[in-house]
């Protein structure tokens, strides 16, 4: 194995459309809300955060993934806790 195949083991892409399994939990930004659920966007993915009102939009929030689309790349998801702010809220 040559040093520039040893340097570069284990590394891969990141996908800008990742998929979701359905029952996982993720830690993730909320970008905006109607009121009642809040959207957030992972790459080109795109989840319906049910329960993610105005006050969490711009926090930290961790969510159980309930349905995706691995066609679309969307899916939808239930708040389960604010976990942090961001650092551009305040």
């Amino acid at each position: 194995m040559s040093f520039f195949e040893t340097y570069l083991k284990g590394w891969q892409f990141r996908a800008n459309r990742p998929s979701l399994e359905v029952g996982s939990e993720i830690d993730v930004f909320v970008a905006e809300s109607n009121g009642t659920s809040g959207t957030v966007y992972i790459g080109d993915t795109e989840l319906v955060v049910d329960g993610a009102g105005a006050e969490t939009v711009e926090k930290q929030v961790r969510v159980r993934v309930t349905e995706f689309d691995k066609a679309t790349a969307s899916g939808r998801g239930e708040l389960l806790e604010v976990v942090g702010e961001s650092s551009y809220s305040g």
